[in-house]
């Protein structure tokens, strides 16, 4: 197996991360945004992680951390404001309306499988459905 060159001086755990979740976060941003602009959206998301990456590993939760800078790029890509009101709902509704299982979601986020199971227990489902549409 050859690295890519570009990837070649990343720390072998921050190119784990990346192997493990790239595919999954750009299923999920395309589902959020135009295609180019989530494409755009993930490789930033990287870029920070990578330039972050021991603040990321020392943070509790690694996963929830790139989560959240995931999350940001794609708020401020599609020009709505960061964190809004209900924006973890949306979020796992969104994983949901894409076939994600909750321990997958789990997983991606960082939260624990109790939280994603409680949160998507309280999502209307007309926003499940939705979520899936939201490519502008």
């Amino acid at each position: 197996m050859t690295i890519n060159r570009r990837h070649a001086a990343m720390p072998l755990s921050f190119e784990a991360f990346r192997t493990l979740h790239h595919a999954d976060y750009l299923t999920y941003a395309r589902a959020r945004l135009h295609p180019h602009r989530a494409d755009e959206a993930v490789e930033q998301t990287f870029t920070t992680l990578r330039g972050a990456w021991p603040t990321v590993l020392g943070s509790p939760s690694p996963a929830q951390t790139a989560w959240i800078v995931l999350n940001d790029r794609l708020h401020a890509s599609n020009g709505a404001p960061c964190c809004p009101a209900g924006a973890l709902r949306e979020e796992l509704g969104t994983l949901a309306a894409l076939g994600y299982s909750p321990e997958h979601s789990a997983t991606l986020t960082g939260l624990p499988l109790g939280r994603v199971h409680s949160t998507i227990r309280r999502q209307p489902a007309h926003s499940a459905r939705a979520a899936g549409s939201q490519n502008t």
